[in-house]
Order: structure tokens, then sequence, then C-alpha cells
């Protein structure tokens, strides 16, 4: 089993699109914190304006109708209040919770998945192995490897960009830092093995990019609405299937989160990632490679 992962990790060092995509994602969020910072500064100039205009204009009042619920395609927006210093737990959640990072890592991880079955190459190495299953399991475990040096690589984007883009280099607070980040891994390495297993079982890297595009969009919550709906009219009462999927732990973790929602992202992110590799596994086991 350790041969087949430094094998797959090997592989993993030696392709290309895995530095290409390191590439293309520092130019695209480097790109997308200049518009969060020309964002930020117009809206500091307004909450200024605003707060002068206070004493003339009476205040309205706050619209407490919408709920938080996961927008459809990747929004990017700073957490950050107007006036306050912009800090790199902000950048990482602004980017972390659209998704934008899990489309760039799912791109790779479902190109790499694919390789070695579109090429043929895994003939040669599923008939030397006394358990072709645990071939699924040696990729799982390269695909989490790099995302988590990809999650790593995007934490020190953010660290200059902060520095360079807003004037100052600014953590945040790390007891909300890191338990976000740790879970953030987490649900991504997870999210990485369910489109790894996707490909394996659909020997399809076109249908898997296009299903793990529309994941990373949150199309799914069209599917999700519609369950919920199916469900109530059966009686289940008020179902909220969004919450326990990992897109929807990504996008809805809160910043600032407690020991239980650090725990149900922990539990929802093995949760898939088991179910998922085993899946994978059993499929390629018995399939006829």
């Amino acid at each position: 089993m350790l041969n087949m992962i430094k094998m797959e990790t090997y592989r993993m060092l030696h392709t290309r699109s895995a530095y290409v995509i390191l590439i293309v994602l520092t130019g695209c969020v480097l790109f997308t914190n200049i518009m969060s910072r020309d964002e930020y500064r117009a809206d500091t100039r307004k909450a200024a304006e605003a707060s002068v205009d206070m004493v003339q204009v009476s205040p309205s009042s706050p619209d407490e109708s919408g709920e938080e619920t996961p927008n459809l395609g990747m929004t990017v927006t700073l957490p950050t209040t107007p006036g306050e210093q912009v800090t790199v737990f902000d950048l990482f959640a602004a980017n972390i919770q659209g998704r934008f990072i899990a489309l760039f890592i799912a791109i790779f991880t479902i190109l790499f998945s694919g390789a070695d079955m579109s090429s043929g190459y895994v003939k040669n190495t599923a008939g030397q192995v006394r358990s072709r299953a645990a071939l699924v399991a040696a990729k799982a475990v390269a695909v989490m490897v790099y995302t988590v040096f990809t999650i790593l690589f995007f934490v020190a984007i953010e660290a200059i960009s902060d520095a360079l883009l807003f004037g100052a280099l600014a953590w945040g607070d790390p007891g909300e830092f890191l338990p976000y980040l740790g879970a953030q891994t987490a649900l991504h390495c997870a999210f990485m093995v369910v489109l790894c297993a996707l490909t394996v079982i659909i020997r399809s890297s076109v249908l898997s990019m296009v299903l793990g595009v529309l994941l990373c969009q949150n199309l799914a919550i069209i599917l999700y609405g519609g369950a919920e709906t199916l469900l109530r009219r059966m009686g289940a009462g008020d179902v909220d299937i969004i919450s326990h999927t990992i897109t929807g732990k990504i996008a809805m973790l809160p910043l600032a989160p407690s020991a239980s929602d650090v725990t149900g992202a922990l539990l929802t992110a093995a949760l898939f990632l088991v179910l998922s590799a085993g899946l994978g596994a059993l499929v390629f086991q018995k399939r006829d490679v």
C-alpha cells in the first residue's frame, strides 16, 4: 500500500497540470483580491459619507426578511466591516466560502484521477497489485496531499496580498482562523475524494469535470430544494439537506466556528470521504480494466 501511495504521489508531482493550475490559481486569486480591494475602498467611502449624513437623515430599518442561504454560482465578498483592517482570514474566508479554490483543485483532481485510465496505463499497474481497490485509496491519498498543499499555498498568497494590497499583514484571530482553516481543509479533502471516486466510477473525465464544476457552482441546490419539497409533502416536516452536504458546509461554515460547528464539519467530511472512497474502491475492484 505504501509503495502505491508513493507511486501516485510521484505521478502527481510529475503531472504538468498540477503546476499549471497553481499558476492560474495565483493569477485569479490576485485578480479577485484587487477587485475586493477596490470594492472595499468604495464601501469605506460610502460608509464615511453615510456617517456624516446620519445627522440629517434618519436611518432606515434593516432588512430582516432574508435568511442566509448558499447562492448559485460563485461569489467572493469580503466579510470585513468598512473601515476595519482586512486580514488574511477575511481574504481566505471570502474565497473559500465561494468555492473558488475548490474549483481549481477539482479540475486537477479529475484530470489526475482519470489520466491513467484514459491513457491505458492503469492496466499495467492493476495487474501487478494484490488488491486493485488499494489503487483507488492511494489515488485518494495523493489527491488529499495536493489539496492540503494547495490550501496552504493559497494562504501564503493571501498573506502576500494582504500586505501589498491592504497596507499591512494582519492574520486575524487565531482562535477563529485555525479551527476554520482546519475544518475547511477537511471538507475540501473529502470533496476531492468524492470527485476522485466519481471519476473512477463513471470512467469519463469530461462528465466528471462537468459534474465537478456544477457542484462548485452550487447548482445542486436545485436538486436539494426539490428533494426537500418532496419530503415535506410526504410529511417529513422541515428538512434541510444542503447544510449536511460538503459544498453546503463549505459555504455555510461560520467565520467564528464553535466546537459543534467544527465537529459537524469534520464528521460530514469523514462520512463522505469514507463512503465515496469505499464505493470507488469496490467498483474498481469488481470492474474489468
